[in-house]
């Protein structure tokens, strides 16, 4: 069994191999690189070949609130113009739109879907191992031999690719701090530089505005998965660098650190009491009616606030503050977790694997993520330039289905950057300064490692959550944060985190 799985990675690696060295030998079959603006030519080229022959698939995905879909997206007649290919879309209804896709035996050609949705459907025959039709898409072959970590993250342990991850769009998933430079400047503040002068300024700032909450976050515990780089540690699982081993953040003396000056600022009234609830409309009432001044939120929203704002209120990026150690880090968040999954019932898998290999090729790159020029952008002393009436990312997707699920593969982000004002474009050069050295990506488990450490899992997380939001909200003293260390390996810590490190030697002797 351990022989065979050997046998499907080195068949994997010879794949990927032979495509780097196709790569690089034949630049004609180059993709765009997320960094690289494509060059004006690309997209204005037209394509003197014949068109194949025409093919239809339907394709599920996700459906948005802030960009619905719509049949007639330009972004679908595009790709039909350039491949022949109509694509279907249905989106999910709920949370069990997934799940009851597949029982109906009716599921659509291709899913846009999460990873643990791949690594959970897949085993069970719902999806296509991509790994044996990657010959029928070259340009997806060569894209995966220059991003060795995004096939690493869709490859199960039996080197099966039950997804094709969509990669480039991600620059907009890292989450930054930020703070509104107006306010801090009025009343001759410094931006904090560590967490001991983000208290200090806090405390100035509650007595200055005294009904305010000068520190907000939304997302609840989540959020310390932003925090925690500041302090040298993510809470829940990662590689710890001095050692090369997996450990539990949540137990390293500098996550207690952490949770202490948290406690600090909910005591003190410096975070909303509210912090474990807050949504996205109550975020933003807090920054924009002065009741909160320092923060930490998507990259992008930096931009969109600032884009609402009237009357003189401006955001601007801070670079982490230190909690532990020497180094400021943000999280590694600018990779993507979705991504398409192709049922193993399809009937049309020529035109999927057709429109896939188009996602990733240099073309479809382009085309998938700027647009048609005329219609969403022009081009003025050769550099592009978007139509007036889109002026930022959400309009893109709203009215073109661009950068939305299942639209692209490869994804050039400088179509989005484009639009962006110099205090923005800092913000995206700022945070590449800042990346903690690892990522807390988990390695895929097998179903028979998964299922012995489920229930033990389950109540670890259960634990964790409820134990450090009692440590937070002061119900628990933090003088018995050592029993809560005690308790989480009662639990079974050390068994959960020897399955992870089987998974992660495995995946580190296949490189």
């Amino acid at each position: 069994m351990r022989q065979k799985s050997k046998g499907k990675y080195w068949a994997m690696a010879v794949i990927l191999s032979s495509a780097l060295i196709a790569g690089c030998s034949d630049k004609g079959n180059e993709t765009n690189g997320s960094s690289t603006s494509p060059k004006p030519s690309a997209s204005t080229s037209t394509t003197a070949a014949k068109l194949p022959e025409a093919g239809s698939f339907r394709m599920l995905t996700e459906l948005s609130p802030g960009w619905p879909a719509k049949p007639d997206w330009p972004i679908w007649k595009w790709v039909k113009e350039k491949t022949n290919i109509t694509v279907k879309q249905e989106t999910q209804t709920g949370p069990e739109s997934l799940a009851l896709s597949i029982a109906s035996g009716d599921m659509p050609d291709v899913s846009a879907i999460y990873v643990g949705d791949a690594q959970k459907y897949g085993p069970q025959g719902a999806f296509l191992d991509l790994s044996k039709h990657l010959d029928k898409m070259p340009n997806v072959k060569t894209f995966l031999a220059a991003h060795p970590d995004v096939a690493q993250r869709m490859t199960s342990p039996g080197g099966e690719m039950y997804q094709l991850l969509s990669d480039g769009a991600g620059a907009g998933n890292q989450m930054v701090w930020f703070y509104r430079d107006d306010v801090l400047k009025k009343n001759s503040l410094q931006e904090p530089k560590t967490w001991d002068e983000l208290y200090e300024t806090a405390k100035k700032l509650k007595q200055l505005y005294p009904d305010s909450y000068p520190f907000v976050f939304r997302h609840a515990l989540g959020t310390l998965n932003t925090f925690g780089p500041a302090f040298g540690v993510y809470p829940g699982i990662y590689e710890d660098q001095a050692t090369g081993k997996l450990k539990y953040g949540a137990t390293d003396p500098n996550f207690k650190k952490m949770i202490e000056y948290l406690s600090k600022f909910h005591k003190e009234g410096l975070i909303p009491p509210d912090w474990l609830t807050m949504d996205y409309k109550a975020w933003t009432q807090f920054i924009a009616t002065n009741k909160s001044f320092m923060t930490v939120q998507y990259i992008g929203q930096i931009e969109t606030m600032n884009t609402e704002f009237k009357n003189g209120e401006h955001l601007k990026f801070m670079a982490p503050p230190v909690g532990a150690g020497s180094k400021p880090y943000l999280p590694r968040g600018n990779y993507e977790t979705l991504g398409f999954a192709v049922s193993s019932k399809t009937k049309n898998l020529d035109v999927v694997l057709r429109y896939l290999d188009f996602a990733y090729s240099k073309e479809g790159t382009d085309m998938l993520s700027w647009g048609k020029e005329g219609e969403t952008y022009t081009i003025d002393n050769g550099k592009r330039k978007m139509n007036p009436t889109i002026k930022e990312a959400n309009d893109l997707r709203k009215e073109t289905g661009i950068m939305t699920a299942g639209t692209y593969g490869q994804f050039d982000y400088s179509a989005i950057t484009s639009m962006s004002n110099e205090n923005e474009k800092y913000s995206y050069s700022e945070a590449a300064k800042y990346q903690f050295p690892v990522t807390n990506v988990l390695p895929a488990l097998k179903p028979d490692e998964k299922s012995a450490i489920v229930t033990t899992e389950e109540q670890l997380n259960k634990y964790y959550e409820t134990s450090v939001t009692k440590f937070i909200m002061g119900e628990t003293p933090l003088t018995q944060w050592d029993t809560f260390i005690s308790e989480l390996n009662k639990l079974g810590l050390q068994k959960m985190l020897d399955a992870y490190q089987t998974a992660f030697d495995r995946v580190k002797s296949k490189k």
